[in-house]
């Protein structure tokens, strides 16, 4: 029973450090230079809502919306994208460094 106490409590605390990547990714996709073209998006208020509901069902541990981050987070994934195409894919490359380490503490 400890150890599944144990394992809960490691995934609320991943899930909070994925929310806080979230929060990171969403304030540097929330600029006038944002560029979605090559993303799987039709605006930047559609990213930024995507984001909000990615933090939404972190917070409320649904644990489907890892695997659906992993697609945003892919090499050529939509994330990638928009970070080349608006000029922080430095930024991105330790986002989606963090991301992996994240998900591997699960």
């Amino acid at each position: 029973m400890n150890m599944e106490l144990g394992k809960e409590q490691n995934n609320l605390a991943c899930y909070t450090l994925l929310v806080d990547l979230l929060w990171e990714v969403r304030k540097l996709i929330d600029s006038p230079n944002t560029d979605i073209t090559w993303s799987n998006y039709r605006s930047v208020e559609e990213v930024l809502s995507a984001c909000d509901t990615y933090i939404e069902r972190l917070n409320e541990n649904d644990k489907s919306v890892v695997t659906e981050l992993e697609l945003l987070f892919a090499p050529t994934g939509s994330l990638q994208e928009i970070s080349i195409s608006s000029g922080w894919s430095n930024e991105y490359i330790g986002l989606s460094s963090r991301f992996d380490d994240i998900v591997g503490c699960n």
